[in-house]
């Protein structure tokens, strides 16, 4: 047993010591095995714990973190000693990662939260109000009709959920982009996958309204009565477009940091960026002015004309006592909380103003501010308004406006900021991305030259496909309307030398509109010759008459016009003599104004040609 000091040491007399230079200055006692990292351990005759450091030894104590740290510290050094020495003396393959731009990636984020809030709080809610609306007890036309709407709603709801899951992802990327901890293509990827879901759900969207409209049989049943689909009821499509056109720029600012990424450059060091720390910068007056001036337009227009005029709507709907009244009283509901939210916007705005709160606050007042306007839209689906026809719209387009705008002066003030004048406090960072280096072997031109050439191509490749895609995207969308309205075909009747042969049936295809007689014009041309205006029934020069289905004198899909002779003998029906009939339809109809004043309305519904027989 091996005493390190002695009772009569001059250093414990009336001490209570918790560190000695040296180990002759240990008070009695006797020494312990070392431990795995080698450090050494001393037991004292009153039971207490010595252990060695770089500097000496220090007493352990039981309940403090201090010395333990001290430990922590040693075997630290130690360790990294032993790394330092193991580490090879260079790479030579080791080069600069490509990265984005905070901006850009930044504008991933910022994209993707959108996406976000608008698929949940507009997107999903009007499909769930559709989806009720086509599943109740009472059919809006008939059963069969409405099942295949709500097949296609259901797989157009899937795919909602599908995009907020990649829009998800797409704001963690975005994140850990900032952080450098992804390679250079993820976010681009995300995005890709994003605009691919959006896609996929505006597709089905729009082929659940043209499933209803083939399910719908004009024999049956009234299908001009039905709305016609439209493209612009597709909310999805909204960000999908938004979301497009961001991509071929992200996907631009990626090539780019691949293309130009410096092959000699090393990675430069990151000082320790604390955004939410006290040393962070405050917002300077103009981003401060701008959430002021958007919380009182908002307000202003919430209060004077919003909540106003959804009052006028509850009163005349009889408020609660009906199920209109009831959906009118929730999304004044929204309206009061909008209201509300704004006025806490105005004072985190002025207390920017003042540089009295962190950069954070005030975009993080915003955005619930523009949550419940998002979801204002969503409750107010029930009157059949588009979402850009809906009164929170144009307050929440003002408040997606304020707080981009603010985005950016945020970003630029970080941008600005000195922060290595943070790193004595809160150290520093090197993101040196060695498992994502590239290797360079040729020539520095060359493979910059090629580099390029990349570039150049993805880039046309890109645009070309986004050309070929909306192309494609018209193409589905216009399908359904490119079909002609109307056909002509022989009347099979036989032609004499006398008047009143049937000539030709002019068959209507189009399921989305009628025509009465009174309001439908038929022109008939012989062989080139003048036109002449055939009548109702009566005797003319040409006579035509409805077939029919409903006994309506209305004119529908899968009915016909049967045009014949009137007074005159057009068509002989001799071997030498040939006759080819045009036909020219219009629609004239008569329309008041406001004011009163009838004026005419004239469409031109074509002109159809057949060599009758």
């Amino acid at each position: 047993m091996l005493h390190a000091g002695s009772p009569l040491n001059p250093l414990w007399e009336g001490k209570t010591l918790d560190f000695v230079s040296d180990w002759e200055d240990l008070p009695d006692g006797e020494w312990l095995e070392n431990d795995e990292h080698g450090v050494h351990w001393y037991l004292t005759n009153d039971g207490e714990h010595w252990f060695s450091t770089e500097d000496g030894y220090r007493l352990w104590v039981e309940d403090g973190d201090v010395p333990q740290d001290e430990v922590d510290e040693s075997i630290y050094h130690e360790q990294e000693e032993d790394d330092d020495s193991t580490e090879p003396e260079g790479d030579e393959h080791a080069g600069p990662v490509p990265r984005l731009s905070a901006g850009t990636t930044l504008l991933s984020m910022s994209l993707a939260l959108f996406v976000l809030a608008w698929t949940l709080f507009i997107t999903i809610a009007s499909t769930d109000y559709n989806l009720d609306r086509y599943t109740s007890g009472s059919p809006i036309i008939a059963p069969e009709i409405d099942r295949a709407m709500v097949d296609g709603l259901e797989l157009h709801q899937t795919l909602n959920m599908v995009t907020l899951v990649f829009a998800g992802v797409a704001v963690g990327i975005g994140c850990m982009s900032l952080l450098k901890k992804t390679p250079w293509w993820a976010v681009v990827a995300s995005q890709a996958a994003l605009l691919t879901a959006l896609t996929l759900a505006s597709r089905a969207a729009f082929s659940a309204e043209q499933a209803r409209w083939d399910a719908c049989d004009p024999s049956v049943y009234y299908c001009h009565q039905m709305k016609p689909e439209s493209v612009f009821t597709v909310h999805s499509l909204y960000p999908a477009i938004l979301t497009a056109f961001s991509l071929l720029y992200i996907f631009n600012q990626s090539m780019k940091a691949w293309a130009n990424v410096d092959q000699q450059e090393e990675s430069e060091f990151e000082g320790n960026i604390q955004l939410f720390s006290k040393s962070a910068p405050r917002l300077g007056g103009f981003p401060a002015l701008v959430g002021l001036f958007m919380s009182l337009a908002v307000a202003s227009f919430t209060h004077f004309f919003v909540i106003p005029a959804t009052d006028d709507n509850i009163s005349t709907f009889g408020g609660s006592l009906t199920a209109q009244g009831e959906l009118f009283q929730s999304v004044q509901s929204f309206n009061v909380l909008v209201l509300n939210v704004t006025v806490l916007v105005m004072v985190v705005s002025l207390l920017t103003l003042i540089k009295k709160i962190p950069w954070w606050a005030l975009p993080a007042s915003i955005l619930p501010l523009i949550a419940l306007q998002f979801m204002a839209i969503g409750e107010s689906q029930f009157n059949g308004l588009l979402a850009f026809e809906q009164d929170p719209f144009y307050s929440s387009a003002c408040s997606m406006l304020a707080i981009v705008i603010i985005s950016i002066s945020a970003f630029r003030t970080m941008a600005d900021h000195d922060w290595e004048e943070d790193d004595e406090d809160y150290g520093g960072y090197d993101d040196v991305g060695k498992k994502n280096y590239y290797e360079f072997y040729g020539d520095e031109e060359e493979d910059y030259e090629w580099r390029g050439k990349i570039k150049t191509v993805a880039m046309a490749c890109a645009l070309l496909f986004a050309g070929i895609g909306g192309f494609f995207a018209v193409q589905f969308t216009l399908g359904a309307t490119d079909e002609p309205a109307f056909q002509i075909r022989d009347a099979n009747g036989v032609l004499s030398n006398g008047s009143d042969d049937d000539l030709v049936v002019i068959d209507m295809l189009d399921k989305t509109n009628a025509y009465s007689e009174e309001t439908l014009r038929v022109s008939l041309k012989i062989n080139g010759e003048e036109s002449v205006e055939c009548t109702w029934k009566r005797q003319g020069y040409c006579t035509f008459v409805y077939l029919e289905i409903f006994e309506d004198r209305g004119l529908t899909a899968m009915e016909s016009i049967l045009i014949s002779e009137g007074g005159l003998n057009w068509c002989s029906g001799a071997a030498d003599e040939s006759c080819t009939a045009t036909v020219h339809l219009t629609q004239v109809r008569n329309e008041e104004d406001e004011d009163m004043q009838i004026t005419v309305q004239t469409t031109d519904l074509g002109t159809y040609t057949l060599k009758v027989a």
